[in-house]
């Protein structure tokens, strides 16, 4: 087997696109043999939020010593990232091992007539490697909508849905309310289902009917106990803030990620605990207990030695929980943002939530084939919100080894695949 090749023939899907719809994943998935048939899955889809639920959900099962499999989206360096046994990511080989596993059910798929995107074969190997690998959970996020993702093939032992904002809206409609219903349609008849209790009332409203058409209990995650003010320390390696607060009516929670929005993703996962806890019988308190040991890479993630942060957050509700975080960890300061984003993004609104919170921005055009906005279009959009704001078109690696005499911060954000080229250039270690 040669690794690179099989690799590169992977890679090579991404150019049939997106295909949204369920009849080329059930194919693919027989031809396979079903690999999903006999797992246990906890599916999770929302609009953000999803990896980090997922992530606190993983290490809290593993601590409480099951063996899991997590699987999801995109990934930042390599393609392994997207297959996690007990929090690893697989190696090269083992992906290039499951692809020629896989590529006799591929050819099956193209002699009907259908051609298998890259989503529907990075699903169907996850279900592979966890079947073999003999995994106790699944942890499964979506990766768009819900209802005609390829990921809703699975029947899950509890479904969760993290909230609902604007995006992907030439795929899954304008409104709230046809968001909801695309991410409600992960919910299957009988099964529960717990919803972030920060939801849109229209959002959520369209979740609940759902769930009470098909008969599938539902419930709210905990809200947070706002009058408890939130701890924040830094870990012993200062390479994430971890953050001590309070649910209501419930315990103490310490979670790994910075920011408001990370107390109700832990909220979220909490929740869901308690319910397999209570169905699988195993200790809560132990579970619990391993959700402050979750890493998650381009989450608020600090980098000491080039004083950055690298964050994910590429839309607009994912911008206004990372300027959130800033404010509440570094009170009263400005930063250096470094800033680039796909052409199909909201980034004039992302950009006015940064402004305020700006001391200048180094704009980068991304090194992929996708459509992403260049320098001088960013620049242009900056100028329409504070023309005050100093800004420049930069190469991604001139910005990351630049050094402000102030001191100040570097925040990277504005899109997932600009970490992964961050960090590939830093060489920062794999959580």
């Amino acid at each position: 087997m040669n690794i690179q090749k099989s690799l590169a023939f992977l890679s090579s899907l991404e150019f049939f696109g997106i295909k949204l719809g369920m009849e080329q994943t059930r194919a693919l998935f027989e031809e396979a043999g079903n690999p999903h048939q006999h797992l246990k899955f906890i599916h999770v889809a929302g609009s953000n939020g999803k990896g980090s639920v997922c992530a606190m959900i993983e290490s809290a099962l593993r601590n409480a010593g099951f063996k899991t499999g997590f699987y999801s989206s995109p990934h930042l360096r390599r393609a392994g990232e997207r297959f996690r046994i007990n929090g690893a990511a697989v190696s090269d080989e083992t992906v290039a091992e499951y692809v020629e596993k896989i590529r006799p059910a591929i050819a099956a798929l193209a002699e009907k007539g259908m051609k298998a995107t890259y989503f529907e074969v990075t699903t169907v190997i996850a279900a592979m490697i966890f079947a073999d690998a003999q995994t106790d959970f699944v942890i499964w996020e979506v990766g768009m909508g819900g209802r005609l993702d390829c990921t809703n093939i699975v029947t899950p032992v509890l479904s969760l849905i993290t909230g609902i904002s604007m995006e992907h809206t030439e795929y899954l409609g304008d409104t709230l309310e046809k968001i909801a219903s695309e991410k409600a349609g992960i919910i299957k008849s009988g099964i529960p289902v717990i919803c972030a209790c920060t939801t849109p009332p229209a959002a959520l409203k369209v979740i609940q009917e759902k769930a009470a058409s098909i008969h599938a209990p539902f419930s709210l995650s905990r809200p947070v106990d706002l009058s408890f003010h939130p701890v924040l320390e830094w870990t012993e390696k200062k390479d994430c803030i971890l953050q001590k607060f309070r649910l209501e009516g419930g315990p103490e929670l310490c979670v790994p990620l910075a920011g408001p929005h990370q107390r109700n993703n832990g909220s979220l996962a909490f929740s869901a605990l308690e319910y397999l806890a209570g169905h699988f019988h195993f200790s809560l308190e132990n579970a619990a207990n391993g959700i402050r040991k979750a890493r998650w890479e381009a989450r608020f993630q600090v980098d000491q030695e080039h004083h950055l942060i690298l964050d994910g957050a590429h839309n607009p509700e994912g911008v206004e929980a990372l300027a959130n975080a800033l404010k509440e960890v570094f009170p009263g300061k400005k930063f250096h943002f470094i800033f680039g984003a796909f052409s199909d993004k909201d980034t004039f609104d992302g950009l006015k939530i940064l402004a305020p919170v700006a001391r200048s921005f180094q704009f980068v055009h991304m090194n992929t084939s996708r459509s992403s906005k260049t320098g001088a279009e960013l620049c242009m959009e900056l100028r329409r919100i504070n023309p005050a704001i100093p800004s420049s078109k930069v190469s991604l690696a001139s910005s990351l080894f630049s050094e402000f005499p102030d001191g100040d911060w570097k925040v990277l954000c504005g899109s997932l695949h600009l970490c992964g080229e961050a960090l590939n250039l830093l060489n920062l270690p794999v959580h």
